[in-house]
């Protein structure tokens, strides 16, 4: 039980961090020829000082991009993921959490998955994957 517990977290984990595509990239400043100038001026000490400073002012610039790409990215992800989940087991239920009212795309999912109820066997697995295919289809597709 703990080791599916620990998959579980480890696959959600996996799922809502940040992507490669979203990675903070910085780029450094650019050197005036009048800093070089100074620069060979300055003692040893000076230098490491203002090297020191540079990557402590980097080191901040990283830590808030993360901050916020961690609060923005993080609450629309898994709501994704959970209509996703919901919409595999009961698709009209998520059309409705996706749309917030019973427009005509929940209708058109509702009466697909009923249609499933009267056919039985292969009619009625296929009425219902088309309810499931059509409510993934237009939450993902608007999502992405």
């Amino acid at each position: 039980m703990k080791l599916l517990q620990f998959s579980l977290l480890l696959i959600f984990t996996l799922l809502t961090g940040p992507t490669v595509s979203e990675a903070a990239v910085l780029h450094p400043k650019p050197v005036d020829k009048t800093e070089v100038a100074t620069g060979q001026q300055m003692s040893k000490k000076e230098q490491r000082q203002l090297r020191k400073e540079q990557r402590r002012s980097f080191r901040k610039a990283v830590r808030e991009q993360v901050r916020a790409l961690k609060q923005s990215s993080s609450s629309s992800d898994i709501d994704l993921i959970l209509l996703v989940i919901i919409a595999l087991f009961i698709p009209p239920l998520a059309m409705f959490l996706y749309d917030g009212e019973a427009s005509s795309r929940f209708w058109i999912s509702l009466v697909l998955m009923l249609l499933a109820i009267p056919l039985w066997g292969t009619l009625g697995a296929l009425a219902f994957l088309a309810s499931i295919i059509y409510t993934l289809y237009i939450i993902l597709s608007e999502s992405l």
